[in-house]
């Protein structure tokens, strides 16, 4: 499939790995920021520790303040030489020592641990991007995900970290496929359907979506809602042949489809950007197959140049 040059420039990474100048300007900096964030953090830890039978609300947190200061400067630092997806890492990382702060009982010693291995984490990741290794921020994950738990965030995705902008890109609907609409009887089936898959796996059920999917991509009038549904038959078909093992946030994108499909069948021709982007990293993530076994996920790796990406397993803490 030959798509417009202009899908060049939308799907670069964070940072060019040939302009390393910027980060290696600001990085020395930023390990002293996240010491002394991490130092902060451990005396608050020691005062909580020795208050915990008197108020707690009474130990002084101005060494979470300082923290959370050294933490924001970090952010900013990382943001503006353009490494967004770990900036992400520490602004999670913030936004935990901010809850600290809100309630100290939740600053505990594994807390307060879970906070410095993600700064030391990211600190070799980014000593990864500096020596000019294939690293993906997606590694991150791990701890990651620790942080943002500890700041009680409502969502927790491995696509957050993901270095790619899917925006600017579009699909055509499928062709040689019947075009299909997002009426009751369709979506009857694509409840049973995404249940089946979330509770049992069923292979069959997902590459039955991935059809459908695929037909409501020919039968849509929107060009972003085209791409989704392309999309969705490439995620459906990566499940199916098991070339994207199922997780609990893959089965939580199948689930959020059903979402999107009521918004269809509504009359509303809006996407959700971030359900699409959580679908193309899946699409992305799946391990290579021929395009005859493949051909929806196929396509889709090919018009959003996927290929070329080194998949990351986010399960596993670097």
């Amino acid at each position: 499939m030959t798509m417009p040059d202009t899908t060049t420039d939308s799907l670069q990474t964070d940072m060019p790995l040939a302009d390393l100048g910027p980060l290696a300007w600001v990085f020395d900096e930023l390990r002293k920021s996240l010491d002394t964030a991490n130092k902060a953090i451990k005396r608050f830890v020691r005062e909580i520790e020795q208050s915990r039978n008197h108020d707690l609300e009474a130990v002084d947190p101005s060494a979470l303040r300082l923290a959370r200061q050294h933490l924001h400067q970090a952010v900013g630092a990382l943001e503006m030489v353009g490494l967004v997806p770990p900036a992400q890492v520490l602004r999670a990382m913030e936004a935990a020592v901010q809850r600290f702060v809100q309630k100290p009982q939740v600053c505990t010693s594994a807390a307060g641990t879970a906070v410095e291995r993600a700064g030391f984490a990211l600190i070799e990741y980014l000593e990864a991007v500096l020596n000019n290794k294939p690293v993906s921020p997606v590694a991150l994950f791990a701890q990651y995900r620790e942080v943002q738990e500890l700041a009680a965030a409502e969502r927790v995705h491995p696509a957050d970290l993901w270095p790619v902008d899917h925006h600017g890109v579009d699909m055509p609907g499928a062709s040689s496929v019947t075009p299909l609409r997002c009426d009751p009887t369709m979506r009857s089936l694509f409840d049973r359907l995404v249940l089946l898959v979330v509770k049992t796996d069923s292979p069959a059920a997902a590459l039955q979506l991935a059809k459908f999917c695929a037909g409501l991509s020919a039968g849509a009038s929107e060009t972003r809602a085209r791409t989704f549904w392309r999309a969705a038959a490439g995620f459906f078909e990566a499940v199916a042949l098991g070339v994207l093992p199922t997780d609990v946030y893959v089965k939580r994108a199948a689930s959020r489809v059903l979402l999107q499909f009521a918004t269809f069948a509504q009359g509303k021709t809006q996407v959700s950007e971030a359900l699409l982007r959580d679908l193309l990293f899946f699409c992305a993530q799946a391990k290579a197959a021929s395009v005859d076994k493949t051909p929806r996920l196929w396509a889709v790796r090919d018009a959003f140049r996927f290929h070329a990406l080194p998949a990351a397993n986010y399960h596993q803490a670097t």
